[in-house]
């Protein structure tokens, strides 16, 4: 995803790009192109690139094992400036060499994407999951509960279910 910003007037520019999923280094699950709509604001000593992308990959969820198709959509920006300053030590600044023609926003893209994928995974918000004795998916059960026979209580425990009563009470008075 390449911009060229030689000759390139003073002003709003705005670009819509595309690149295949694969091509930008992304893993196999995304789907398709990942593709972005870029707005480069130039002005005399700096440009600020803002870029919102869409995309969609397929995931399994971390619940009920389910697999489901997820839209990420991510945005970033990026301050490019020709003059190195103290604004340069940000990560979001960035020098640009007085004979550079062109900007590549692959990675930048890239890092967006990977960094706006959920650390849980959920096929929805209200799964339920898998029921514990049994394995089977929950979701797919008309009350949310399997059919398996309710495991028996070890009778070592029992003593424990009176402090519960006793608690009740308690909170009650």
């Amino acid at each position: 995803m390449k911009i060229n910003i030689s000759n390139l007037s003073q002003g709003t520019h705005e670009y819509e790009l595309s690149k295949c999923a694969v091509n930008l280094g992304l893993e196999q699950n995304f789907l398709g192109d990942v593709a972005a709509k870029v707005t480069l604001e130039k002005s005399s000593r700096q440009m600020l690139l803002r870029a919102g992308m869409t995309s969609h990959a397929n995931f399994q969820c971390d619940r009920c094992l389910d697999e489901f198709k997820q839209r990420i959509a991510p945005a970033f920006q990026t301050l490019y400036v020709w003059n190195h300053d103290d604004r340069a030590e940000n990560d979001d600044v960035r020098v640009l060499a007085p004979d550079m023609n062109i900007i590549d926003i692959s990675d930048d893209v890239r890092d967006a994407v990977v960094l706006a994928v959920p650390l849980k995974l959920l096929c929805k918000e209200g799964c339920i999951g898998l029921c514990p004795r049994c394995g089977k998916n929950l979701n797919h059960t008309a009350d949310g509960i399997c059919d398996c026979a309710p495991k028996e209580v070890d009778p070592r425990w029992n003593k424990l279910s009176g402090l519960v009563e006793v608690s009740i009470l308690t909170k009650k008075n």
